[in-house]
C-alpha cells in the first residue's frame, strides 16, 4: 500500500476509471439495452481495494418521500379495441450523496449530490430498485462512462482519432508560429540558412517542419529555436 499512500482521492479516482471508460450494453429490458449493475461493478471494485477507496451512498435525512402513484395506460385487447388500465403504485423519492473515501486518509473525500427515485408496487421495492438505479448512473456518469450496443474496440478507435485529430490542430497551430518565426530570422540572418535548416534535421530527418503532427515535438522544436537562435539574435 506504500505507491497508494502518495495518491490523493481524486488521482485514486483517476486510476479507477481507465478500465471502465467504455462498456458494452450487455442486457436487454424495457424496451433498451443497457449496462448492468454488476457489469459495471466488476470493473471498479477489485481496483476499489487495491487503491484503498471506498463509495458509501448516503440519504440526507427528512428527505424520503413514499407516496402513491396513480397513472393509466392504453391497452389493447385481442379484438383490436383499446381500454384504458388503471394503475396503482408506490413512489418512493429522496435526496442522497454519494462519497468516495480515501481509506488511507478518510478525511480525504469527494462528496457528490445525487437523487434516488424508486417506483414499483412495494414501497420496498420501489426503494430498492430506485437505489439500484441510482448506483448504476451515478458510477456511469461520475466516470464518464460510454456505453454502447457496438464492439467497445470501434469506439476507442473513434476515440484515438479524435485525440489525433486534436494533437495535430495542437501541432498546427505551434507550426505556424514556428514558421512566422523562423521565416523572419532567416530574413535577417540569411548568412545562418543552412545552420537553421541543420538544425530542424534535428526534429524532423526531412526538414520538412510542417510534417510534424505531435505537439510535444513542435513545442520542442519552437522552445529549442528561440533557446538557440533568437537569444543569440538579442
Amino acid at each position: 500500500m506504500e505507491e497508494t499512500q502518495k495518491l490523493n482521492i481524486y488521482q485514486k479516482l483517476a486510476k479507477i476509471r481507465k478500465p471502465v471508460e467504455i462498456l458494452q450494453k450487455n442486457k436487454a429490458g424495457y424496451g433498451y439495452k443497457y449496462v448492468t449493475e454488476d457489469a459495471l461493478l466488476a470493473r471498479i471494485t477489485g481496483l476499489m481495494d487495491r487503491l484503498g477507496v471506498s463509495l458509501i451512498p448516503q440519504i440526507n435525512p427528512g428527505t424520503m418521500t413514499v407516496e402513491p402513484y396513480h397513472y393509466t395506460k392504453t391497452k389493447s385487447t385481442k379484438a383490436g379495441d383499446t381500454y384504458e388500465e388503471h394503475v396503482n403504485e408506490i413512489l418512493v423519492h429522496c435526496d442522497m450523496q454519494w462519497v468516495w473515501v480515501n481509506n488511507e486518509d478518510p478525511s480525504d473525500r469527494v462528496v457528490v449530490p445525487w437523487a434516488m427515485v424508486g417506483q414499483q408496487s412495494d414501497a420496498s421495492q420501489a426503494f430498492g430498485s430506485g437505489l439500484s438505479y441510482a448506483s448504476r448512473y451515478f458510477i456511469l456518469k461520475y466516470f464518464n462512462v460510454a456505453t454502447s450496443e457496438d464492439d467497445p474496440d470501434n469506439w476507442r478507435s473513434a476515440q484515438k482519432e479524435a485525440e489525433a485529430t486534436e494533437d495535430r490542430a495542437i501541432a498546427e497551430g505551434i507550426i505556424a508560429t514556428f514558421d512566422s518565426l523562423v521565416r523572419q530570422f532567416v530574413a535577417d540572418h540569411p548568412d545562418k540558412t543552412d545552420d537553421v535548416k541543420k538544425f530542424i534535421t534535428r526534429f524532423v530527418k526531412s526538414g520538412n517542419y510542417n510534417n510534424i503532427k505531435d505537439p510535444k515535438l513542435a513545442s520542442k522544436l519552437l522552445e529549442d529555436f528561440k533557446k538557440t537562435y533568437i537569444k543569440e539574435d538579442k
